[in-house]
């Protein structure tokens, strides 16, 4: 009798659950920032999209990073070749 299932109430609950619709609990303030952080771009530039991927790749040549990963690839393929081209 312990596992018996109280149906008017199980139905009951089911046809409140069924009156919530798809949206019902749907919120927008969990997908949308109401502060949003302020761009140092103006809004044309943050718009457009050849804007945006200029500056960001702009953004990648002029790096540090870029510079010293290009620098140590540079160094190390003369120091194959001077090592390499005696031997042939």
């Amino acid at each position: 009798d312990k596992y018996s299932t109280d149906w008017d109430k199980a139905w009951s609950s089911f046809r409140k659950q069924g009156k919530k619709t798809l949206f019902s609990q749907f919120s927008p303030d969990k997908y949308v920032s109401r502060n949003p952080r302020r761009s140092n771009y103006p809004l044309s530039e943050e718009v457009d999209p050849i804007k945006r991927t200029e500056r960001s790749t702009l953004m990648l040549w002029t790096s540090p990073r870029f510079t010293l990963f290009g620098a140590i690839i540079i160094v190390t393929f003369l120091l194959v070749y001077t090592i390499l081209a005696p031997i042939k």
